[in-house]
């Protein structure tokens, strides 16, 4: 990656953390000024205001980049702003008039409860990295070190003489001197290809029974699959007077999707549609979304229609769902860390173990000798 890869990169960084402020700020600004404003003048004003700040530095690229574009806010922001908080305004500057407004209001509400997920994942993620290193330490580099510590302190004694607790002790530390980079080569690639996984793998048969039966692909399938309801929400409700098919939000939202399980999954409702190209609910029982939504989803739009049946949806997710989804990742993280004190428990018991045996055999040793 070049430098000036690098730099958008720690840019775009620095912005993520702190877009529910700036939308929340571009919405007031051009409600504020009767639409007399134009992005293209916040962007230059910007830049020129914070020119040795990331926020200067950001305005000032975008301000080219939408000067190129013909005005499209939407390309602009794209690669910069999360895909799906794209694709709502790629909708809302189709629509015209205050719908962007009105966007730019919803994406800062989207922002701020996107980023709690995100926070609840990371702190799920660093502990579940934590848990794996301590395992691992105490697994295969402890032993090793306790053997070594066990041969030094004990090295009057014959190895015949150990008692069989020692014995295996002994075998199993020298099993992994023996296959150490084996062990890290398999860790390290189970690892990679979970991570590489989440977002990649589309292979049907594998990925439906990954989502459905695999406690990290699920939970990752429910953070997302509510997002993405909190997304058509806000695709499908009227602005400026405009209102979008299913279909066509369903087709905008695809155009700002780069991830490829969000494709994939995006393009199972598309090819559920009707002869007549309609999309009913049953095209979202993919598995994109967990039962639990699905069937909320079904009640609310066969009493309120389409539009507000993903509005009391998303309200639902929002005030239930993602709660106890935060809930899970709670307790996923403490499973985690228990798991790796169990082990720390485990291995010094068995070491403990050995102490006492070894205390045994070299009284007998020594009596015999």
């Amino acid at each position: 990656m070049d430098l000036m890869g690098i730099k958008r990169r720690f840019l775009r960084r620095k912005l993520l953390t702190t877009r529910a402020d700036y939308y929340e700020f571009l919405a007031s600004l051009l409600r504020s000024s009767g639409g007399k404003l134009k992005f293209a003048q916040i962007f230059e004003s910007d830049a020129a205001r914070y020119a040795n700040q990331a926020r200067g530095a950001i305005s000032a690229i975008w301000l080219e980049a939408y000067m190129n574009n013909g005005g499209n806010l939407a390309d602009t922001w794209q690669g910069w702003m999360p895909d799906d908080e794209v694709a709502i305004i790629r909708v809302s500057q189709s629509a015209g008039g205050d719908a962007i407004i009105t966007a730019l209001q919803d994406l800062a509400r989207m922002a701020r409860l996107s980023d709690k997920i995100k926070s609840e994942s990371m702190m799920t993620l660093a502990a579940g990295l934590i848990g794996i290193a301590i395992a691992c330490g105490m697994t295969f580099v402890f032993p090793i070190a306790a053997a070594d510590q066990l041969k030094s302190t004990y090295d009057f004694l014959p190895l015949d003489a150990w008692g069989s607790n020692g014995k295996r002790f002994l075998a199993y530390a020298e099993g992994i001197k023996s296959y150490w980079l084996l062990f890290v080569l398999v860790i390290g690639g189970v690892l990679g290809f979970i991570f590489w996984a989440i977002n990649n793998l589309v292979y049907p048969p594998v990925r439906e029974w990954l989502d459905e039966k695999f406690a990290l692909f699920r939970l990752m399938r429910d953070i997302r699959g509510a997002m993405f309801m909190t997304v058509m929400s806000t695709l499908t409700r009227k602005r400026a007077g405009v209102m979008f098919t299913l279909r066509q939000s369903l087709e905008i939202f695809l155009e700002s999707v780069r991830t490829p399980w969000m494709r994939w999954r995006v393009k199972q409702i598309l090819d559920g549609a009707d002869e007549t190209g309609g999309i009913g609910t049953g095209a979202f029982d993919t598995g994109m979304i967990s039962r639990e939504m699905y069937f909320f989803l079904e009640d609310m739009q066969r009493a309120k229609g389409t539009a507000e049946g993903f509005e009391a949806t998303a309200a639902y997710i929002e005030s239930r769902l993602l709660v106890n989804i935060i809930k899970r990742m709670t307790f996923y993280r403490w499973v985690l860390l228990i798991t790796a004190v169990a082990m720390v428990m485990i291995m010094f018991s068995w070491l403990f173990g050995v102490i006492f045996e070894m205390r045994g055999a070299m009284s007998a040793f020594l009596a015999t000798g």
